[in-house]
C-alpha cells in the first residue's frame, strides 16, 4: 500500500492558508482563468548490469504526475496555489529483492516496495517583480537541486524569494527544512549521503543568491548555501558568449568552496573546484569540452537522498566528484531536425576522471560513456509523446579497500507525454 506524504508540523500554518483558498470568489477570477492544470505521464525502465556478479538491478515503472498552477489575484499582493501528486507503480517482480534507488527498499520485508505516493503544495505570494513560496519547492540552484533522473522527482520544503526589481539582476533568499528524495513519500531532515544518525541532521540550509547580466555577452553569479552544522558553501561563476562567423562560442567558468560549518556534525569538510568548460554550436551541431579539478583532502559533500550538483560540469552518473579528483570530459550532440527529421536528437559524452585522492592508491581513477537518443513526436495527434533510450558504460578502478571497482552497464528507457488541460 503507498503512503500519503507526511509534511513537517512547521507547514501547519501554511496548510491552513491553503485552505482558505477554497473560499476565493469570483472577483478573483484571473487565480482560476489563468491556471494551469496537467498530468505527466512517464513509463520508465531501468536495468544496470554489474559486471562479474549475478546481482543486476533494476526495475520498470509506471509514473502519474498532476498538477495545477493558479494564476494570481488581482489583490495589490497577489496570491496563488499550486498543487501536485506524484505516483509510481512498479510493474514488474523483477529484481524486487534488491534496491536500485527508484522505489523504497523495505529491509523488513526484503524487497522493494510496490507502490508510493507523493502530496504537495506550494502558497505564492507576489509583488511587483519579487515572488515568495512556500511549500513544497522544486529548485534548480547550485546550492540545492531536484533529480528528475529516475521516475518520481525529488521536491523540498521550506520558503523561496526570487527578486528582479533592479535591472539585470536576479536576487534568491530562502531556507530549505526537508527533503521528499525520489525513491520515498516523506520529508526528512537534510545531511550528507551515508550518514544515518538521526542526531547528526541539519535543522535547515539557508541561502542567497546572485544572477547578474553584464551585458548581451557576459554574465556572472554568487551563491552562498550554510548546511546548518555541516557545512557552507561558496560558488561563483561566468560565463561569456560570442557569434563567431556561423558558430556560437559560449565559455563558462565555475568555482566551488566547501567548509565545515558550526558544530561540524560530520566532521571537517575542507574542498574546492575549479571548473571550465567551452561550448560551440553551429547549425544542428553541438560540441562541448571542459575539465574540472578538486582540491582539498575531502570529496565535494553530497546530500543523502540522492541530491544531484549537477552545476558540477562534470557530473553524471559516477558524479566525479571525489577528493583531488581531476576530470575530462567531453559531449557532442546533433538534432536531425535539419536532416529531415524533426524531434530526434542524439549525445555523445566521455568523461575521465583520474587523480583521486585515496591513501596507497596512486593511479586511481574512473571513466564513463553515455550515448542518449532522444526523440519527441513533433506534430499530429500524438504530438509531445517522448523517448529517450540512455545508455551508459562505467569503469572505476578501485572498490572498497584495494579492491577492483565493479563495472557496470546500465540501459534507461522512458516513454513520456503530458496532457495539457
Amino acid at each position: 500500500m503507498f503512503k500519503f506524504n507526511r509534511l513537517y508540523q512547521a507547514q501547519h500554518g501554511v496548510n491552513l492558508a491553503f485552505l482558505a483558498f477554497l473560499s476565493i470568489n469570483t472577483a478573483y477570477a484571473d487565480f482560476w482563468q489563468d491556471s494551469q492544470k496537467s498530468v505527466y505521464l512517464r513509463n520508465f525502465y531501468v536495468e544496470r548490469d554489474l559486471e562479474g556478479t549475478n546481482k543486476d538491478l533494476g526495475s520498470w515503472s509506471q509514473g502519474f504526475t498532476g498538477r495545477f498552477e493558479s494564476g494570481y489575484t488581482d489583490t495589490p499582493v497577489q496570491v496563488g496555489l499550486d498543487l501536485g501528486f506524484q505516483y509510481a507503480l512498479r510493474l514488474s517482480d523483477h529484481n524486487e529483492e534488491r534496491l536500485d534507488t527508484v522505489f523504497h527498499y523495505d529491509s523488513s520485508a526484503a524487497k522493494q516496495e510496490r507502490d508510493f505516493f507523493k502530496l504537495g503544495a506550494t502558497l505564492k505570494l507576489k509583488y511587483q517583480d519579487t515572488e515568495l513560496k512556500v511549500g513544497e519547492l522544486f529548485p534548480k540552484t547550485p546550492v540545492l537541486a531536484i533529480d528528475d533522473s529516475r521516475q518520481l522527482v525529488t521536491t523540498f520544503a521550506g520558503a523561496m524569494l526570487e527578486s528582479k526589481e533592479i535591472e539585470n539582476l536576479k536576487i534568491s533568499a530562502g531556507r530549505f527544512t526537508h527533503i521528499n528524495a525520489r525513491d520515498d513519500d516523506e520529508f526528512e531532515k537534510l545531511t550528507l549521503a551515508g550518514s544515518n544518525d538521526p542526531n547528526k541532521k541539519s535543522d535547515g540550509l539557508n541561502f542567497v543568491g546572485l544572477d547578474y547580466n553584464f551585458n548581451t555577452k557576459l554574465s556572472g553569479a554568487y551563491w552562498f548555501g550554510q548546511l546548518e552544522d555541516i557545512y557552507q558553501q561558496h560558488y561563483l561563476n561566468a560565463v561569456y558568449t560570442e557569434q563567431v562567423g556561423k558558430s556560437k562560442v559560449k565559455v563558462d567558468a565555475r568555482y566551488f568552496n566547501y567548509t565545515e560549518d558550526g558544530d561540524a556534525y560530520l566532521g571537517d569538510i575542507d574542498t574546492q573546484s575549479v571548473g571550465l568548460q567551452t561550448t560551440i554550436q553551429n547549425g544542428a551541431n553541438t560540441l562541448t569540452a571542459g575539465v574540472q579539478k578538486h582540491m582539498g583532502e575531502h570529496a565535494i559533500p553530497v546530500l543523502g537522498g540522492y541530491v544531484p550538483q549537477p552545476f558540477l560540469q562534470s557530473w553524471s552518473s559516477l558524479g566525479f566528484y571525489r577528493a583531488k579528483e581531476f576530470t575530462w570530459h567531453v559531449l557532442y550532440s546533433y538534432d536531425f531536425k535539419e536532416a529531415g527529421i524533426p524531434g530526434l536528437k542524439l549525445t555523445l559524452r566521455y568523461l575521465n576522471g583520474s587523480e583521486i585522492y585515496r591513501p596507497g592508491l596512486k593511479d586511481n581513477q574512473e571513466t564513463e560513456k553515455n550515448v542518449i537518443v532522444n526523440y519527441t513526436i513533433p506534430e499530429g495527434t500524438f504530438k509531445g509523446l517522448g523517448f529517450e533510450w540512455r545508455h551508459i558504460r562505467a569503469d572505476i578502478k578501485y572498490g572498497a579497500g584495494n579492491t577492483p571497482g565493479t563495472d557496470f552497464v546500465e540501459d534507461r528507457i522512458a516513454t513520456t507525454y503530458t496532457f495539457k488541460f
